[in-house]
């Protein structure tokens, strides 16, 4: 009795102080979710790869460069280094060597004509960034399914917990009365008995209510991200059934996957173009230790390269390609069908559902007349309480069966607007 007396006591300051709607768990779902955070992580990254990418094809790169060769000659009269060895010494080829090297450079070298090159990685950038934001999309969409679903059956909970403590008040208010007719003699004690035995299963029932909304609250709370533990009054939503739309949104992933396949197969194929840069240089740059302070100079040139064989390489590169688009085409002819079939079928359950709901409704409507009259013959002594308790557990089964209905109602048409995306 204290229990329930707290809880009921808990759930009226709850009504006055602390609701909450869809939107707001909604809203918290997105921020905390990190699977958002990572695509938004990954749309930064992939910002500074644009800048990474002009580095490494267009930019200017300079380095500093240094080395130094020791390559001794022995048995040599004129010395263990030398680049003019005698007959008799031993070491490697002067024509190979020099007799060593000795270089400290600055260098600068840039790669120019391969706009294709940097038009592909561009392009590959913007598919990178347009994947990352259209799983964004996705992952609401799972998520505004899965946190309306969790919202909607921890309102059920919140609901048939309501509605089973207004009947123990009812209930109450009947024992008091037949509590008045036991003491005139009107009422048999075994009624009064009877009906304080079923006041205390309701009890029972509306405690496992309660807990039921404890546990959905806190699951709802969980897949939202939300560390929270107070007990909240959850706002009544209606959902919208959406118009059929003849185009998925989710389809688009697919024809970003197969721009990002080609894109590779673009950027594989630049390699087949002339690749040029130009490079500068200026430094040390000797190969004996005589006069080394005269050594300093500069160069400048360019280099050139094309391909011209490489086993087929683009064919089979190609081919590729091409198999990868043909299995994403069959992936998403799946998913059309699967689509289709996922609306017809939420369809046909929201059409039943409806005229489910629709009964149940009628059958309240006439169950209150019912109710009324049966309250008459009960005070009457028409009626025993053994029937009257049958007729009030009907009538509470058929309000239960209403909000259930009611809250399968709207589970469905989320459902039908999660596949017709």
């Amino acid at each position: 009795m204290k229990y329930r007396i707290f809880v009921s006591v808990l759930l009226t300051t709850i009504n006055l102080f602390a609701q909450r709607s869809l939107d707001f768990y909604l809203s918290a779902a997105y921020q905390n979710n990190p699977a958002i955070s990572e695509q938004q992580n990954l749309i930064s990254i992939n910002n500074l790869q644009r800048d990474l990418d002009f580095a490494q094809t267009s930019g200017f790169q300079m380095y500093l460069s240094a080395n130094y060769l020791f390559v001794p000659y022995f048995n040599n009269g004129s010395g263990i280094v030398t680049s003019n060895p005698g007959q008799n010494a031993i070491g490697y080829d002067i024509g190979l060597t020099n007799g060593g090297l000795y270089s400290a450079q600055f260098n600068i070298e840039k790669n120019i004509f391969n706009g294709a090159l940097s038009d592909a990685l561009s392009k590959q950038r913007t598919i990178a960034e347009n994947s990352a934001n259209n799983n964004i999309e996705l992952l609401k969409r799972d998520l505004r399914k899965q946190v309306t679903d969790q919202y909607l059956q921890t309102f059920l909970s919140n609901q048939l917990y309501k509605m089973t403590d207004e009947l123990i008040s009812y209930l109450n208010e009947q024992l008091k009365i037949l509590g008045e007719l036991v003491e005139s003699g009107m009422a048999k004690q075994s009624e009064y008995l009877l009906l304080s035995i079923e006041i205390e299963n309701q009890k029972i029932a509306a405690n496992d209510c309660f807990s039921q909304f404890s546990s959905s609250l806190s699951e709802l709370n969980s897949l939202c991200g939300i560390k929270d533990s107070n007990f909240v009054e959850l706002e009544p939503i209606t959902l919208e059934l959406q118009n059929e739309k003849l185009s998925s949104e989710l389809f688009k992933k697919f024809e970003l996957d197969s721009l990002a396949i080609n894109n590779q197969q673009q950027i594989f194929e630049t390699k087949y173009q002339p690749q040029i840069s130009i490079f500068f240089n200026t430094g040390l740059n000797a190969v004996e230790l005589n006069n080394i302070q005269r050594k300093f100079g500069l160069s400048a040139g360019v280099n050139f390269s094309l391909p011209i064989f490489d086993g087929n390489q683009r064919s089979i590169t190609q081919q590729q390609t091409k198999v990868s688009i043909e299995t994403i085409n069959n992936y998403k002819s799946n998913l059309e069908i699967l689509f289709s079939n996922q609306r017809n079928n939420s369809l046909k359950k929201i059409e039943t559902l409806k005229i489910n709901l629709d009964k149940l409704s009628k059958q309240i409507e006439s169950y209150n007349t019912v109710i009324k009259f049966s309250e008459q013959e009960l005070r009457q002594g028409q009626i025993s309480m053994i029937e009257y308790l049958t007729i009030l557990k009907n009538f509470s089964d058929f309000k239960k069966n209403k909000i259930t209905a009611e809250i399968n109602y709207q589970l469905e048409i989320n459902n039908f607007n999660y596949w017709n995306y």
